[in-house]
């Protein structure tokens, strides 16, 4: 499989898709009892915030859930959207023979380039082992263009498998749909590098700031330390933002909802947003619901944040996935991140205003008209932090005239949504802020020093 050097966005921008979204639904809407949509709902009108939020249903799904949902700055926008992830789920566990089984030693023994288990931040299967034969399917390494074999497991979308796999679990991070597999492949890379940066602020916000607070990582700290960590990604001066992502504010807050956006950008430098929102909807339901969005374009970004905090609420209202859990249930860690949450801390690193709050505008942002210019800028920006190796899977049903990859990034973090196991980055991003907790003490004892 090789990608098209230059994917042209329609008008030069807009959407960032080589298609307009009537063209994407008009497209796809012939195919949609084919991949079992049975129904598409609005459900905008469950919550009184008015963001657009659609849900595609497939009653005979083979996932966990049967009930997909989207949003979007207009209806069809939403409508789009939820049944491109029931298509995603659709591809990603249809049945399909490997391209070749054996064990790593075995392939790498032919000449093949593998995507080693290891190398992924999910934690290991304890029966499997590497001597094991397993099935793998072939993939494109979009950094040096070479064929690469990825564990079969890992491709695809599995509730079972028929064989040991490398991994205790399954999930759907890096699938993603588009018009074409280029799209699909943008896509995927964002919402990668959208769980990667969530981990990394859950990382030192969160578990950093704890053991500082603890008294873990070293006694006596000063407050001001433990403030720094709490304000390491700071909230965005709302004042600055666009005025399309005023608007959905000023949609909140006639809902009488007051809306925390954050930047979790990480040293990869492209633009990642958390949007938190917080009421009391009753003892079963969530206290508040967060919206995630990163993309090259910082605009695009903040709106899919500030949107999916929206459909987050009614998606919770409306209490139809499968996967949701009441908060004094008990679930397994990786479906933690979804699980409903009665107990809401203020002072908590994603839920409060921090003191100081950053200028949106003086975020970087990469501006393009070519859907693989955006791809290849987050390609160099990983790299620059260590990635050495992006895969990427065509899942796509041949008779389907949209796309579907799944891409995998050896190295890269998702503990924050599966708690699985911190990787070599999140290890130096730990140490680094050591290092800055180790100077700030000393600085602190030299003034101290001085004063004598």
């Amino acid at each position: 499989m090789k990608l098209r050097n230059s994917v042209p966005k329609v008008a030069g921008g807009g959407p960032h898709r080589e298609r307009t979204t009537e063209e994407t639904w008009r497209t796809i809407q012939p195919y949609l009892r084919r991949v079992g949509v049975t129904r598409v709902a609005d459900i905008t009108g469950l919550d009184r915030i008015g963001i657009p939020v659609y849900n595609a249903i497939v009653p005979k799904s083979s996932d966990l859930i049967s009930v997909y949902n989207g949003k979007g700055a207009s209806h069809l926008d939403a409508k789009t959207s939820a049944v491109m992830e029931a298509v995603e789920r659709f591809a990603a566990w249809q049945p399909r023979t490997p391209d070749v089984v054996g064990s790593v030693d075995d392939l790498r023994r032919d000449g093949i380039r593998v995507v080693h288990p290891d190398s992924i931040n999910i934690e290991r299967f304890k029966q499997y082992r590497d001597h094991f034969p397993i099935s793998w399917v072939m993939g494109t390494e979009l950094i040096s263009g070479e064929d690469i074999a990825v564990p079969q497991y890992l491709a695809g979308y599995y509730q079972s498998f028929h064989e040991t796999p490398p991994f205790p679990i399954c999930t759907t991070n890096g699938i993603a749909s588009g018009n074409s597999v280029e799209e699909a492949t943008c896509h995927a890379l964002c919402e990668l590098i959208e769980r990667d940066d969530w981990t990394m602020a859950e990382v030192i916000s969160n578990r950093l700031s704890r053991a500082v607070t603890k008294g873990t990582v070293a006694p006596g700290i000063p407050e001001t330390v433990e403030q720094w960590f709490m304000e390491r990604n700071r909230s965005i001066d709302q004042e600055t933002l666009p005025a399309p992502h005023r608007r959905l504010i000023e949609r909140y807050r006639a809902a009488n909802l007051s809306v925390e956006l954050k930047s979790i950008m990480s040293h990869n430098g492209i633009p990642s947003f958390l949007c938190v929102v917080s009421e009391d909807l009753g003892p079963t339901f969530s206290r508040s619901h967060q919206g995630l969005g990163t993309h090259p374009d910082r605009d695009v970004a903040a709106l899919r944040a500030l949107s999916e905090a929206a459909q987050s609420r009614v998606v919770d209202i409306q209490a139809m996935r499968e996967d949701i859990s009441l908060p004094d249930e008990d679930v397994p860690k990786y479906m933690l991140h979804i699980k409903r949450s009665a107990a809401f801390n203020p002072q908590a690193w994603a839920n409060y205003r921090t003191q100081r709050q950053t200028d949106f505008q003086s975020l970087p942002t990469y501006l393009s008209a070519d859907v693989m210019e955006d791809t290849r800028r987050m390609i160099r920006n990983l790299q620059a932090t260590g990635i050495e190796e992006v895969a990427v899977v065509d899942l796509s049903p041949k008779w389907l005239p949209v796309s579907v990859v799944r891409v995998v990034v050896p190295g890269i973090e998702s503990w924050a949504i599966d708690r699985g196991r911190l990787g070599f980055r999140a290890a130096a991003v730990w140490e680094e802020n050591l290092g800055l907790l180790r100077d700030a003490l000393a600085e602190a004892a030299h003034r101290q020093e001085a004063l004598r």
